[in-house]
């Protein structure tokens, strides 16, 4: 589950409850570019650079949920070696994935027209050394890049309301990305590095693993659900709360971030400049980099 009132304690209620859904009052009237161009936040310039790096997407399709008929849904399965990477890309649409054992993955998805024509959207999968990539595909919009499929990513951009919800199965020895515009994002029980960027959603995650999180309107909840971290870990909002829960056995090195908002802790941390923390955990290890512009933040102590 996203942030919320977790275990019952008051001084964790309020950073926990609002990160679990979008903020009223963490809405920018002037729009995001409104934070990040601000003279006094030097820090919330830095955090849309390192959230934007990489992504060559725009989405100009219209904010409605996904109403209306379903085209027959869309499904692959194929087997993944060990190590490399499945990657699916949509634009409008939730992407949900979790692990399985084998080597076979599974990928499902939902179109839905929305007032749009779903036939215009093409779900296409690029199979290459490193793994497998899967994007919808939707028409090319005038003055954006030409829409592409590639090893790794390639561009999408979507001027349509139509939405695409993908269901994946992730075998557990694999790598995993999932990239979308305007939808949630959740990643349960993996086991190997992911890398999961959404702009206008929430994104869920448990791991054992490496893991890098990135959304611009949205929250994220993100669980440890091994003894040790055994690799970086990154997860970055603007407009949202951020929550990271760790076993007390973990050891890392952290550093995190807050222009508008609070910061609660299980573990030991200190505010070594305004709206920046660090500490060590436990006996030290792996980074865990936490910012957040305008919402909480919280490291919890799964017990």
């Amino acid at each position: 589950m996203l942030p919320g009132n977790i275990d019952g304690r008051p001084e964790f209620d309020d950073a926990r409850a609002k990160a679990g859904r979008r903020q009223p009052w963490a809405e920018d009237p002037n729009g995001v570019i409104g934070v990040i161009l601000s003279p006094h936040r030097a820090r919330a310039r830095t955090l849309l650079l390192l959230l934007t790096a990489g992504l060559v997407f725009i989405a100009c399709g219209d904010d409605e949920g996904p109403t209306g008929p379903a085209r027959p849904s869309f499904e692959w399965s194929g087997a993944i070696e060990a190590g490399d990477r499945l990657d699916v890309r949509g634009v409008n649409g939730a992407i949900e994935a979790s692990a399985v054992s084998g080597r076979t993955a599974t990928v499902t998805a939902q179109v839905r027209e929305n007032g749009g024509d779903a036939s215009s959207v093409d779900i296409q999968v690029v199979t290459h050394s490193g793994g497998v990539t899967i994007c919808a595909i939707y028409p090319d919009v005038a003055g954006e890049m030409p829409n592409r499929c590639e090893p790794g990513g390639g561009s999408q951009s979507a001027d349509s309301p139509v939405t695409v919800d993908f269901v994946v199965q992730v075998p557990s020895d694999v790598e995993y990305t999932s990239v979308t515009v305007n939808g949630d994002i959740t990643a349960l029980g993996l086991e190997r590095a992911a890398n999961l960027v959404t702009v206008d959603g929430n994104v869920e995650a448990t791991t054992t693993s490496i893991l890098t999180i990135a959304t611009v309107n949205g929250s994220i909840d993100a669980t440890l659900e091994a003894a040790a971290l055994p690799g970086p870990w990154s997860l970055t909002t603007v407009n949202g709360g951020v929550a990271a829960r760790l076993p007390e056995t973990v050891g890392a090195s952290f550093t995190g971030t807050v222009v508008n908002g609070s910061v609660v802790s299980d573990f030991a941390i200190t505010e070594t400049a305004p709206g920046v923390w660090s500490g060590t955990i436990g006996s030290g290890g792996p980074s865990i980099a936490m910012a957040v512009v305008n919402g909480n933040l919280a490291l919890v102590r799964r017990f």
